[in-house]
């Protein structure tokens, strides 16, 4: 604990005051040295110049040269020692023992090769583990040393040699001693041969003896032979001999060896294992050899070429006594075992130097390495930012030394301000990491500029404001009393920045400034948002593309507004040019509100249009995976929201500009006003406030139950779509009229008052700002009104209340005073949830310390209330995050974030089969986990929200919401916080992050929290007295008002999977269940060989016709030990195995059933082809499971294993016998895999019922049904990922879970249906908190504590949740989603509501279609006898024709999949009846309509359906120029709904429903004869043919309803078709 906080305050808090100088004890002096005298150097360099020299530009001048020469060198140097290390060429050089440095091999010279030598090598300890005594294990080590030498110098004969056969020789020898150096060090050859180790002495007196001749030599031996020789000393003493080789332990036998201290020893063994040791006593010819030896100890090796030669040469081949070479051995008892006394060689250490080339042919080499470059300086990535970092510094130079000279810094100010010039200047090479603004782990480039840029910006602004407060440009004005642009004031704001920039080494401890990509994206964001009314920005890019567009708006309105008041206005009368200005405000800021800021799907449809060859590319690179439709379906809804802005935007221009020009509102001036604020006040407090109040779970916090329930509210399990309710309908229908129709008028009657006070007072107002000020508040007012309206009337009540009761002195005139408002709440708002979220996470009553920092800093928060609230009013100002300092009661400001908060865009990646290698899937399968497997189904989840959250936030069904805000999704195991970023009208861009499904403790304990009921509470303080009847108790009501969340819905209805899994050791732990799943995979074996296209093929196939011969001889058996009668229904017990005779007695009649389902008829027989390959294919399969088993299919764990293995595709064919498969790979791509799967399914069938399967025609209709309606397949797989975002009905598979106490394979079963969730609306202030407060404390304190306090259960604040939440590695969330946009026109029953957006082309098929039916009714009533009802639907045309249908059963995403794809085989689509009439004269059959619903409640108004109209004659032809409806008609048709007036979408005769009939311009398709081309389009007005028709709830347009839960997804066929 200590060293994690001496490393926070060296390498954070005092790098963060210095700018990244600290003292680094892990690193070299060097480094250390360098980094202080540079820091020195830029700290003391401009206080002298500034102290000594004379101000003048001409010393900044040198200053700014001086710095920028050094940086300049210091870059340069980096960069080319980094590209050296890239790129340069490596010179190795190897070192000894004892460090010499030897001569380069590579300087360029052309002296002859040297003979490597021999190593010294040290020997190291292998752990710090007591000091181990010396043995004859030991002495390997020692010897596999000295063995290096001895073969070279018996081999080598004379020293000096040719070089072509010393360097022959020495490559042998080395050779020779490497492969005697493996063989000992293995332990196959304890004792190398006499003729390699040499024989030891005959005793120790000739030892003696010889060490005098040793001695005269010591100057022409190597200093191997001369510490060999010093070693040998003779010892007296009963037994005592020389060791004979490195293992003699035996009584008496001496070891020589250096002890820790470089002290030689001897040691003696004696009896038992015993033994003891001594220092060698010095001899004169020791102290000889000792000299010799220290001359030598830095010698890394010998080279042959160093010795004189003697005369006579050196006879090498003398014995040689056995010695310890560099041993390391220390004194300890000898009770220590032998296993802790072996010692590890260290192996020789290359150092590498590299080439640094200074000039061209010219090199140096420079003995360096990469990570000590990296923690001497910060790497730059290419040349143009080294060159940006020299500029930036000498930027941060000349500004700075400006400043000095101006005489801003005084006293002890001018070193603080050099103090921090020195620490911007300083981060440029080497910079804190990590800053307390970083948001990512390791090294972050981009912080680096971070110091300097702001110095910049800081210095500017300075030097800017001293010279407007000098000059005074601008004349003061004067703004709800603050007088602005005066001296004053820009003295005052230098003062201010100065003080700032002072405080920077402060500022950037604390993080108060976040890097600059993040800074440049939130100051983006905020003018766009709070400046024009846009919308929340998602990168950068996007941030600038935004603002971009609001300003080109702005500057086209501009010249509208200022032309408009220049020009006097007549008396009660309005110019032209202002009406024009106001209609163009409007249909811009509709237009702009409606778009996103994100411009990628926008540029897509633009490049498809004007590059269509670089789309044609993308889709070809695209091709190779599987398709997603979710691409295309984002650019047809884009396409339809501009064809719909295209009509919309001149219809309310056209409107706006009429009402402008007529003069009501000044006419009206004096009253309208204030009836369109008290209508907007009115509406809105009973829209927003009142109405949402009654549809929470409680009601104000009093009631137990909502007031208005929805229809699933009562339900225990949700069968079917969420009903739209009728205070749905009027939530969305109030919501409509305020955003198109309150609002619009109370901005333009603002607009035209204050137009006509400042055209009637043109002294008193300055034009041109005026007209500005006009034209961005009114964009402004009006693009939020039609994002956001929840948080308006409330701005709109207290403008008023403000400026026309309070303060009505003040008032700058209605739309100013409403712009300025609505600024000021936004930061109210943002204040209020700040203060909200620290009262309830400060509570003294349900504090949760999570550690026992907790407990310490809990006092401490009191005397910080006041700092606390301080900071909550910075942070409400700023919009920056107020988080508690490591989880605890103390708080502190972070940085500002913008709404999207993460700086990097982090997605979860899904481990599967497409981007894992064969290798790992087979062996390790790494995506096995649970969470990654279970991510698949978040990701469902967001596209199912996709689909439809604009349209239930729209509805109400979420509350009320607004950008930031942040709600948590909880069901049975699934739990997701979702994040909308992006508001817009008709638009919502949200982040969904998933959750474990089996989180920890602290996760299950808040899940807890949020989901349990608080209705039965009884207390009241320490009593229980009860409660009213629906009304909450006392405790409850208090609690519920002290939480940081609140639960908006208890019964949210959306599309998703249920999960149900079953342990597959309990389905097969017997024999007989194995044996059932064996029959099963052998018969679906059958059935797929039966229904393959190539069975033609195979079966004259003569290389398998020729593999598969012998099985029809006689007595025949496959007799694999796999097979096992245990198993084996149709095991030969009499063979011992599998025979074809056997075979057929069990699966002939299979086999004939499935052959007679074929078109084509087939030999059946028992010897035919068929049933040989039939028999073939399932030995084969059955091989292969016990080949994926290893043989041991008997136990259950081998057998699961192996079921598993074929289940994911694993198919090992090892047996020679079953080789011929390989002649066609379909026979096990289409064959053998799929009929394990299949087995899988039949046999979890088989336990709900038994002898279901008995017969082959239900078998075999099982196995298809299956097979068309349900994807099989492994988790892994990418088609598995598919078939769930195509919402395929069901889907099954074999999951392994391998988790920490528990292996077992588990069936895993999906099934598509409607899921209940409650919504938790979570204060969003809260969330921002704690998500900075996560990465400060992992990031910047470095708390890598698995168990910290921050992360505990706390309820009161879903703190373990929303930490879990945080993007990896801060968070662990399963899944994290792509910023996603959700829009209105998906929503399916919103549609069917609103009838669909308008285009040109829906406006021409309504009024051709009126043209129609306007011309068949004035032919039916000509006709004598006829009847206008039936001859048009039954009177349910008109505007009112779309909504005259049911709304859709479920808003699914396949419910708006593409009309144009082909509908699915199944048992409803039934052949369709003729649309036109027959030939006898009678009508079409009619299909049954309505269709079957789904199991469920009845909607809440049904309608009846007629029969069928008695058969008219026949008519003249089915193209009839002359007929019952005039010349045009057609025969057999005579309505919209169907034939002979039928009443369409089953809506009673005479009319349509009031409820179902909105006001649109769309109408309901009509039915087409066969005559007729066939529509390709729908007939509402709606581009996007992927929405649902009222006439065909899905499905393309004409086709025949059918029910919802029949239909099957387009998309999930080629996945179906690909597996099977």
């Amino acid at each position: 604990m200590g060293s994690q906080v001496l490393q926070i305050l060296r390498q954070g808090v005092w790098a963060s005051l210095t700018g990244g100088w600290f003292f680094d004890p892990h690193q070299s002096t060097f480094s250390n040295c360098f980094h202080l005298y540079v820091w020195i150097f830029l700290l003391i360099f401009p206080f002298l110049l500034y102290m000594v020299l004379p101000p003048s530009l001409m010393v900044a001048g040198v200053y700014c040269l001086v710095v920028a020469v050094i940086f300049a060198t210091i870059k340069t140097v980096n960069y080319r020692l980094h590209a050296m290390f890239d790129q340069g060429e490596i010179v190795e050089k190897r070192n000894s023992t004892m460090g010499e440095q030897e001569e380069e091999a590579a300087q360029g010279d052309n002296s002859l090769p040297r003979d490597p030598g021999v190593e010294m090598t040290v020997f190291r300890k292998v752990s710090s583990t007591p000091p181990v005594r010396c043995s004859s294990q030991h002495s390997v080590f020692g010897f596999n040393q000295v063995s290096e030498l001895l073969p070279r110098m018996e081999d080598s004969g004379p020293l000096r040699a040719p070089e072509d056969t010393g360097q022959r020789e020495c490559t042998s020898n080395v050779r020779r001693a490497q492969a005697i150096r493996r063989r000992h060090n293995a332990g196959s050859n304890p004792t190398p041969p006499a003729s390699v180790m040499g024989s030891p002495p005959s005793s120790l007196q000739e030892t003696q003896r010889g060490r005098a001749a040793s001695h005269s030599r010591a100057l022409t031996l190597p200093s191997a032979l001369h510490f060999a020789s010093s070693l040998l000393l003779t010892r007296a003493g009963p037994n005592v001999h020389e060791a004979s080789n490195f293992d003699d332990t035996s009584e008496g036998a001496v070891h020589y060896f250096y002890d820790e201290s470089g002290v030689r020893r001897s040691y003696t063994f004696g009896l038992a294992g015993g033994g003891y040791e001594n220092p060698v006593v010095g001899q004169p010819g020791e102290q000889a050899a000792n000299g010799a030896w220290d001359r030598h100890s830095h010698s890394s090796s010998f080279h042959s070429a160093d010795v004189p030669e003697a005369p006579g040469g050196l006879n090498l081949l003398q014995p040689r006594p056995v010695v310890l070479q560099g041993m390391q051995v220390r004194r300890v008892p000898l009770e220590i075992p032998e296993e802790q006394t072996l010692m590890e060689e260290a192996p020789p250490r290359a150092q590498h130097s590299y080439k640094y080339w200074f000039l061209p042919g010219r090199w140096t080499s420079v003995r360096y390495e990469r990570l000590a470059l990296l923690a001497l300086l910060d790497r730059t990535r290419g040349i143009m930012e080294n060159i940006f970092g020299v500029g930036l510094s000498s930027l941060v130079a000349f500004l700075g030394y400006l400043l000095l000279l101006k005489g801003f810094f005084t006293d002890i100010w001018v070193f603080q301000f050099c103090l921090v010039i020195a620490s911007c200047q300083y981060s440029l090479l080497k910079s804190v990491q990590p800053d307390a603004a970083s948001p990512m782990h390791g090294h972050n480039w981009v912080i680096a500029y971070s110091r300097p840029v702001y110095f910049c910006i800081c210095c500017l602004l300075i030097w800017l404001l001293d010279a407007l407060g000098t000059a005074q440009p601008f004349p003061p004005v004067s703004l709800y009393g603050l007088t602005l642009f005066s001296a004053s004031f820009f003295f005052c704001a230098r003062d201010v920045a100065t003080v700032f920039t002072l405080c920077f080494p402060f500022v950037f401890l604390l993080g108060l400034l976040p890097q600059v990509n993040t800074c440049l994206m939130y100051l983006l964001e905020q003018i766009d948002m709070h400046g024009f009314g846009g919308t929340a920005a998602t990168s950068p890019l996007t941030a600038v593309f935004s603002l971009t567009r609001s300003l080109l708006a702005a500057a086209l309105l501009y010249g509208f507004c200022l032309g408009a008041i220049k020009t006097p206005w007549p008396e009660q009368h309005v110019p032209v040019l202002f009406s024009v200005f106001c209609g163009l405000l409007v249909a811009l800021s509709y237009h702009l509100s409606r778009q996103s800021s994100d411009p990628t799907v926008l540029w897509s449809l633009v490049r498809s249009k004007l590059f269509p060859e670089l789309e044609e590319r993308s889709l070809e690179t695209a091709r190779a995976e599987p398709p997603d439709p979710l691409p295309e379906k984002m650019r047809q809804s884009v396409r339809e929201v501009l064809h719909s802005d295209l009509v919309m935007c001149m219809v309310i221009a056209v409107l706006t500009f009429a009402i402008s020009a007529s003069t009501v509102f000044i006419a009206l001036k004096s009253v309208l006003g204030f009836v369109l604020y008290a209508l907007a006040g009115a509406v809105g407090f009973f829209t927003h406030y009142l109405l949402p109040q009654l549809r929470k779970q409680l009601p104000w916090f009093c009631l137990s139950q909502p007031v208005l329930k929805p229809l699933e509210y009562s339900q225990y399990e949700v069968r079917g779509a969420a009903q739209v309710m009728w205070f749905e309908k009027l939530y969305a229908g109030l919501q409509c009229v305020e955003k198109y129709l309150i609002y619009p008028a109370v901005v333009l009657n603002a607009l035209t008052v204050d137009a006509h006070t400042v055209v009637s007072h043109p002294d008193k107002f300055c034009l041109y700002c005026r007209a500005l000020l006009m034209t961005v508040a009114g964009l402004k007012l009006l693009r939020s009104a039609f994002c956001c309206p929840p948080q308006q009337y409330l701005t709109l009540a207290f403008t008023v209340l403000l400026f026309h009761f309070d303060y009505p002195r003040l008032s700058q005139g209605f739309l100013l005073d409403y712009f300025l408002m609505s600024l000021l709440c936004s930061k109210l708002w943002d204040l209020l949830y700040k203060l909200r979220f620290v009262l309830t996470y400060i509570a003294p009553w349900q504090i949760t310390w999570g550690s026992a920092f907790h407990a310490f800093a809990q006092p401490f928060a009191v005397p910080h209330s006041a700092m606390l609230f301080l900071q909550a009013l910075l942070s409400g100002l700023f919009s920056t995050p107020l988080n508690p300092l490591l989880g605890s009661a103390v708080f502190i400001m972070s940085y500002a974030r913008p709404l999207k908060f993460w700086e990097r865009d982090y997605n979860t990646k899904r481990v599967d089969h497409s981007n894992t290698r064969l290798v790992t899937q087979l062996d390790r399968n790494p995506g096995a986990d649970d969470n990654n497997l279970n991510s698949i189904f978040y990701e469902h989840l967001t596209r199912s929200l996709q689909h439809t959250l604009c349209g239930d936030l729209v509805l109400g069904r979420w509350g009320n919401y607004g950008p930031g805000d942040c709600f948590v999704l909880a069901s049975d195991y699934l739990n997701a916080l979702v994040h909308l970023i992006e508001v817009g009208n008709g638009l919502v861009t949200f982040q969904l992050r998933g959750l474990e499904f089996r989180g920890t403790y602290c996760q299950q304990r808040e899940v807890e929290a949020i989901t349990e009921g608080v209705e039965e509470d009884e207390g009241c303080c320490c009593c229980e007295p009860g409660h009213l009847p629906r009304v909450l108790s006392f405790n409850a009501a208090f609690g519920q008002r002290w939480l940081a969340w609140e639960v908006t819905a208890s019964k949210y209805v959306l599309e998703g999977y249920s999960i149900s899994d079953n342990n597959a050791a309990s389905m097969l732990q017997v024999f007989d269940l194995r044996k059932i799943l064996i029959t099963y995979y052998v018969k679906s074996i059958i059935y797929y060989v039966s229904r393959s296209p190539k069975l033609e093929t195979w079966l004259n196939h003569e290389g398998i016709t020729a593999a598969l011969r012998p099985v029809r001889a006689l007595g025949y058996a496959d007799s694999d030990p796999t097979f096992s009668l245990s198993v084996d229904e149709d095991y030969d017990l009499r063979l011992s195995g599998l025979s074809l005779p056997s075979f057929c007695a069990v699966h002939l009649e299979w086999i004939q059933y499935c052959a007679s389902r074929r078109s084509q008829p087939v030999d059946q027989d028992w010897n035919s082809p068929l049933v040989t390959l039939c028999f073939g294919l399932c030995v084969l399969g059955r091989r292969a499971l016990g080949t994926a088993a290893h043989s041991m299919s008997a136990s259950l764990e081998p057998f699961l294993y192996g079921l598993h293995a074929l289940f994911k595709g694993d198919f090992r064919i090892t047996s020679p016998r079953d080789e011929w498969v390989f002649a066609d790979m379909d026979l096990l791509h289409r064959v053998v895999a799929p009929g394990v799967r299949m087995a899988l399914k039949l046999h979890q069938d088989h336990f709900t019922s038994p002898d279901e399967y008995e017969e082959p025609a239900a078998l075999y209709d099982a196995i298809a049904a299956n097979e068309e309606r349900l994807v099989i397949s492994h988790e892994g797989d990418p088609a598995w990922r598919s078939a769930i975002l195509s919402n395929t009905p069901s889907l099954l598979a074999l999951r392994h879970v391998m988790d920490d106490a528990s292996d077992e394979y588990k069936i895993i079963m999906l099934n598509r249906r409607h899921l209940s969730f409650r919504v938790i609306k979570v204060n969003r202030e809260c969330v921002r908190g704690l998500w900075a407060g996560q990465q400060q404390e992992l990031v910047f304190l470095r708390n890598r504590n698995p168990e910290r306090g921050s992360i505990q259960n706390a309820k009161q604040a879903l703190r373990n949740m929303i930490n879990s939440s945080c993007d990896q590695p801060l968070g662990y969330p399963i899944y994290v989603s792509p910023l996603t946009t959700s829009l209105a026109g998906s929503h399916p029953q919103l549609r069917a509501l609103w009838g669909g957006p308008v285009s040109l082309g829906a406006i021409a098929r309504w009024l051709l279609r009126s043209w129609e039916r306007l011309h068949k009714g004035c032919g039916a009533g000509c006709n004598s006898g006829g009847n206008v009802d039936d001859s048009d639907c039954g009177g349910g045309g008109g505007l009112t024709s779309l909504g005259s249908n049911p709304p859709l059963a479920h808003p699914t995403p396949e419910n708006t999949a593409g009309s144009s794809e082909p509908l699915p085989p199944g048992p409803s689509w039934g052949p369709r009846p003729s649309l036109g009439g027959s030939g006898d004269g009678r009508p079409p059959p009619l299909l049954q309509w309505p269709p079957p619903r789904l199991p469920g409640p009845p909607p809440a108004s049904p309608a009846p359906t007629e029969g069928p109209r008695p058969s008219r004659p026949s008519g003249p032809g089915l193209l009839s120029s002359e007929g019952p409806s005039g010349k045009w008609s057609l025969g057999g048709r005579k309505g919209l709904g169907g034939s002979d007036g039928e009443p369409s979408s089953g809506s009673p005769k005479g009319g349509t429903p009031k409820s179902q009939a909105p006001l649109d311009l769309s109408l309901s398709p009509d039915v087409s004869s066969e005559a007729s081309p066939a529509r390709t389009t729908q007939d509402i007005p709606c581009l996007d043919s992927s929405a649902p028709d009222s006439g065909t709830p899905t499905g393309a347009p004409g086709d025949w309803p059918v029910p919802v839960e029949e239909r099957e997804s387009p998309a999930a066929q080629p996945l179906l078709e690909h597996q099977y």
